[in-house]
């Protein structure tokens, strides 16, 4: 089981901003397409420059939709935060 955390931006009214996914997925784009098959248009949303991902509070900077998932981590979807 993965826990996924998705910012109120995200969030639609049927979905909670944080729940399991029972499905087992090896990868942050397994899932995806996960997340995507509950949630049609969610992977479209997910795929903007403006949302990084953290794995059990590590943010994950390079081969992100590779990046090996394991059952009890848990994925945050973080939107980037710019300033100046």
């Amino acid at each position: 089981m993965i826990t996924v955390r998705l910012p109120a931006m995200l969030r639609r009214p049927e979905m909670p901003l944080e729940f399991d996914i029972d499905t087992p997925v090896e990868s942050i784009e397994e899932l995806i397409g996960t997340l995507e098959a509950r949630y049609p248009g969610l992977a479209h949303d997910l795929d903007d420059s403006i949302y990084n991902f953290a794995v059990n509070d590590t943010l994950v900077l390079r081969g992100v939709m590779q990046h090996p998932l394991r059952s009890g981590d848990v994925v945050e979807v973080i939107p980037t935060i710019a300033g100046g």
